[in-house]
């Protein structure tokens, strides 16, 4: 089993300080039992810590290797102790391959932590920039399988949901949940409920999608968010959710055996898995 925390939040744009404290009040309640293993996973929004897209996100960006590396990365492995549970953040991450001809300056990043281990424990890079970031951000090219208490994950960023050949890579390389962090906007959020299910029908995996609260006096604005964090079983149905827009928690504890079992009595996914 896994207990999955999906930080449903409002994101105050060019204030870390501030983001990293509603985090903290949102989870506040989330803490493992003395001695016990990674109590789960909590799941931030894209870019929770600078909200998207800053106006100059060069200016943000940090390094994710270490808990030393960046205030995002120390603040993920602050939380991952305090909460016993592996976390992911998504932040605005330098590119120290880029090879002065092709490559950008910035990566859409993805990076989780866990407790008491002081390295970054894996990451992903955004494959699919949007059309804001494609000035400056390089794509990633690669699926980036990690475990989490026997659980094989893959990481999604937002865009990335568009684009059903990277979830099928990522079922492919043995994923059994697949998590997408998001800012996705309200104008769209039909098309969010909607792929989100079909990328959890078509490759039976559990999804686990976490979106930036929208705040009641942006609801009008073009580019205010839409919420709607939800976690999906592999046949598709909505287990956890938070519909209305404000900020809290969406949990749910999932199982290994279901999912096993479905795809045994289903399995669309033989020639493939």
């Amino acid at each position: 089993m896994l207990d999955i925390y999906l930080v449903q939040m409002g994101v105050v744009s060019n204030d870390k300080e501030k983001n990293f404290a509603k985090v903290r009040e949102l989870t506040a309640n989330t803490h493992k039992e003395k001695d016990a293993p990674i109590a789960g996973l909590i799941i931030l929004p894209e870019m929770f810590a600078t909200g998207y897209l800053p106006l100059h996100p060069e200016s943000v960006a940090e390094d994710f290797s270490t808990k030393d590396s960046g205030k995002t990365a120390n603040f993920l492995y602050e939380l991952a102790n305090q909460t016993g549970c592996a976390v992911m953040g998504a932040g605005i991450a330098k590119n120290t391959l880029q090879d002065n001809t092709n490559s950008k300056l910035l990566l859409n990043r993805s990076s989780i932590y866990l407790p008491g281990c002081p390295q970054e424990y894996a990451h992903y890079d955004k494959r699919h920039p949007f059309f804001m970031e494609q000035g400056k951000f390089d794509a990633g090219n690669k699926v980036n399988l990690f475990k989490i208490k026997q659980w094989n994950i893959a990481a999604t960023i937002c865009f990335d949901l568009r684009f059903p050949e990277l979830y099928r890579d990522a079922v492919k390389a043995g994923a059994q949940v697949i998590t997408v962090q998001a800012a996705w906007p309200a104008a769209r959020i039909a098309h969010w409920k909607t792929l989100l299910q079909a990328r959890a029908i078509e490759n039976q995996v559990y999804i686990a999608a976490v979106n930036v609260a929208q705040d009641a006096k942006d609801e009008k604005k073009e580019n205010a968010y839409g919420g709607c964090s939800m976690i999906i079983d592999p046949k598709g149905e909505i287990i956890a959710q938070r519909e209305e827009k404000s900020e809290g928690i969406v949990y749910a504890r999932i199982e290994s055996a279901p999912q096993e079992e479905y795809r045994k009595k289903f399995p669309v996914l033989r020639e493939i898995i």
